[in-house]
């Protein structure tokens, strides 16, 4: 279970780094090397959540068919 907690916990981090790109990218006061830099390290974090939340939503269907 407390690999359960760590995972989400970790989820939520990047979540978080995710929303302060998006932040940064949308002032676009960095130079354009930073927001180059910072967009792909978007696109990974949005794969990273997209996974997790397909994993999540694998695992409820398996939860909620063996009721």
């Amino acid at each position: 279970m407390k690999k359960s907690i760590k995972q989400e916990q970790f989820f939520e981090s990047r979540l978080a780094r995710l929303d302060e790109i998006v932040g940064i990218l949308d002032a676009g006061e960095e130079p354009l090397d930073t927001l180059l830099v910072l967009y792909e390290e978007g696109v990974e974090l949005t794969k990273y959540c997209r996974q997790y939340l397909e994993k999540a939503e694998q695992k409820i269907e398996e939860i909620s068919g063996k009721q």
